[in-house]
């Protein structure tokens, strides 16, 4: 690919020739000298070094050499993980290298997206809780942790069977690295002992759990550690810790032991019991306890005293902008003492790959995190902005989410998280962290809330507030979708912008309150409060266009140290860039592997352009990329593959003003805007394009 800017993109027509030549010899297993050449022949003229570390590992496993050949394909796995090949390849050479776990989660993740046979050939003794356990996350969904679609059990005589349940009162199957490691109960505050494990335990193995989040049941999820009927904590003299502990059992009692107290008292069951120490403690049970991570109380002045960052699911700054001190009053007056970007854009169109974006500060193509139905870990060299909080010391926690960060790894920088799939209540969550910051606000926080009130659905699957129900005309209340359509999809009526406007009002009233505290209990150097959203709403869109400015038009907004107070900055910023410009005010590094930047405001190089795509599989990839007055918008003639790529040869491009994105008869085809945006764009997309060349399915094969 070079600058030349007469055509958008073009092939690599060598490598697309290898490639098949490649392609058809594997297909006969003919892994000779001249698969050897082909594949150097590849590699020296640019071919996906993805497809040539596959073919590599396929030839070293057909020769022999298993070792070498799990080098190539995890080299491969790491750049592109929704890979069939991939997990094809890898499954095969960790079988034969005796890594049976390894080999069932590989031949596991295929069973969301095709119809083959399963039949693990390892050993009975392979089959062990853990690696049931990581199967059945590599079997199911990525989001709505910690249910399981597809738990599975093995016994000798039914052999290996999985059932729709959740993983509750254990630990979760996560990355070893992500240590301690996470256990699972339920959030409860101020309720009688014991209620929510009974109601959990009644309905694990109900029909219908996981289809009905288990009536959107709150967990409490926590980095722990399992106590044999005794633990040891050791406080440094002159501090305090807050302890959680978590029973096990009906009636459990816990001792705790220090040089000034010896007394004991019930554990509510399955969920965090917090203990305030300021002295070396021995707790005892008879049963099992677990010890989550403690609250280290103490401000260092390295820290801020609190990192607040508030995800408003959906809320449109370009809807809003223009009426946000008439319809969020509390929020506009908040933020008015700090700075509002006034052209903010998201990277995708739904929260699933958007909040890795936010939480990574990485575009899905450097991450793999873009679709739900693969349960693939962000890779360990990807650093969340919470993991880095948490190594300088922040008590980090997520008092509200949804659950979708967790299988796959871009919320493991949280000791804590509570979930709850749909129920995303902005009254909850406020009234949660107020009652949290009463308890330890002595800690430095780093808090994480997701809200989801202003959060559009289907009509057909999800109740509106019972507000906007009773003020709606019976026509109005009336005009839903019929059908079943995904939020990006949904079209404008009474039914959605009555209930939109009636939750954005309800939710600047709860934030209203939020920030009445922040402002009574720090001062403006002591906190930093971001708040932001991870794509906007289609329900305002008199036409429907999957990345228009509508949908992919975020917001965020700044208030607090090291934040210019009563700006409202012009220029171009990306959900991307919302990690740089946290790690740059709280003294973090950025890794290299970062592909946000710091915005001009903050003294960085800021963007030229603002890309928002679409990389859904089996749908057609769009692009909007937004420069200051143009947008190029990129719609694909082929759908994307599984594999979160795209033939980009094949695609209609335009450059619009951008008042009139994708509006046909407003195109501007000239050398300058093709000059700027050409090469810019095509670096984008490097990791989306796959020149032409795909592996065949294996409902293809």
């Amino acid at each position: 690919m070079t600058d030349e800017c007469t055509v958008f993109w073009r092939s690599n027509e060598r490598a697309y020739e290898l490639f098949q030549e490649l392609l058809a010899r594997a297909e006969k297993s003919s892994y000779d000298d001249e698969f050897l050449t082909l594949l150097a022949t590849y590699r020296e003229v640019q071919g996906t070094p993805v497809h040539a570390d596959i073919f590599a590992a396929e030839y070293l496993l057909a020769t022999g050499d298993a070792a070498s050949a799990i080098v190539c394909g995890e080299r491969a796995f790491r750049r592109r993980p929704v890979e069939p090949r991939v997990w094809d390849v890898l499954a095969r050479a960790y079988a034969a290298c005796d890594r049976y776990a390894d080999a069932l989660v590989m031949q596991g993740y295929p069973l969301n997206f095709f119809h083959v046979p399963f039949s693990p050939n390892v050993p009975a003794s392979a089959l062990t809780e853990e690696t049931l356990a990581r199967l059945s996350r590599a079997t199911g969904k990525a989001n709505y942790a910690p249910y399981a679609l597809s738990r599975m059990h093995y016994t000798p005589a039914g052999g290996l069977t999985a059932e729709s349940t959740v993983f509750f009162e254990e630990f979760l199957p996560v990355s070893q690295h992500i240590t301690p490691h996470y256990y699972v109960g339920a959030y409860t505050d101020q309720e009688i002992h014991g209620n929510k494990r009974w109601l959990m335990n009644s309905i694990a193995h109900a029909s219908g759990l996981a289809n009905n989040v288990g009536g959107d049941f709150s967990f409490d999820i926590m980095r722990a550690t399992r106590a044999p009927k005794e633990a040891h904590i050791s406080i440094e003299a002159g501090t305090e810790a807050i302890v959680p502990i978590f029973g096990t059992a009906d009636g459990q009692m816990l001792t705790a032991q220090t040089e000034s107290v010896d007394d004991n008292i019930w554990l509510n069951p399955a969920t965090p019991n917090y203990f305030r120490l300021n002295e070396d403690t021995v707790f005892t049970s008879t049963e099992d306890f677990i010890v989550g991570t403690p609250i280290r109380l103490g401000h260092s002045p390295t820290r801020k005293k609190l990192v607040l960052n508030i995800l408003v699911d959906a809320l449109p700054w370009q809807v809003l902008r223009t009426s946000f001190a008439e319809h969020m009053p509390n929020t506009a007056r908040f933020f008015a003492r700090g700075t509002i970007f006034d052209q903010h854009f998201s990277v995708l169109e739904y929260t699933y790959p958007s909040l890795a974006t936010i939480e990574t500060g990485m575009y899905p193509q450097h991450t793999g995190v873009f679709s739900e139905w693969a349960a693939i870990e962000l890779n360990k060299d990807c650093i969340t902005i919470a993991e880095r909080a948490r190594d300088v010391g922040y008590a980090t926690s997520s008092l509200m989410g949804d659950g979708i960060g967790i299988y796959n790894g871009v919320t493991r920088g949280y000791d804590r998280l509570v979930v709850s799939p749909y129920r995303l209540h902005a009254y909850e969550g406020v009234e949660r962290t107020i009652r949290y910051l009463d308890g330890c606000g002595e800690a430095d926080h780093f808090i994480f809330l997701h809200f989801g009130d202003v959060h559009p659905w289907g009509g057909e699957a999800f109740q509106i507030s019972s507000a906007a129900q009773m003020r709606l005309p019976l026509a109005g209340r009336l005009s839903g979708s019929k059908e079943k359509v995904t939020s990006p999809y949904l079209r404008p009526s009474a039914f959605y912008q009555t209930a939109f406007w009636q939750a954005v009002h309800d939710t600047d009233r709860t934030l209203g309150a939020l920030f009445s505290y922040l402002e009574e209990h720090y001062a403006p150097e002591d906190y930093l409060v971001s708040l932001y959203s991870d794509h906007g709403v289609p329900i305002f869109s008199p036409t429907h266009y999957i990345v228009d400015a509508q949908l992919t038009g975020a917001t965020w907004m700044m208030r607090g140290a090291g934040v210019p107070e009563g700006m409202v900055a012009e220029e171009l910023t990306s959900a991307v860039d919302i990690y740089p410009t946290l790690a740059h005010l709280l003294g973090f590094r950025a890794g290299e592997n970062v592909d946000g930047v710091l915005p001009k405001l903050f003294g960085g190089t800021g963007r030229e352009i603002a890309f928002s795509n679409s990389l859904f599989p089996r749908k057609y990839y769009h692009l909007a990329a937004r420069a200051r007055e143009h947008t190029l918008c990129l719609e694909t003639l082929d759908p994307v593959s599984l594999s979160g790529t795209a033939d980009l040869a094949r695609t209609k491009v335009g450059i619009y003003p951008r008042a009139y994105e994708g509006i046909a008869g407003h195109e501007i085809d000239i050398p300058e805007l093709r000059a700027f945006f050409y090469p810019r764009v095509r670096e984008f997309l490097q990791g989306i394009g796959n020149n032409g060349e795909m592996f065949p399915l294996p409902e293809e094969m």
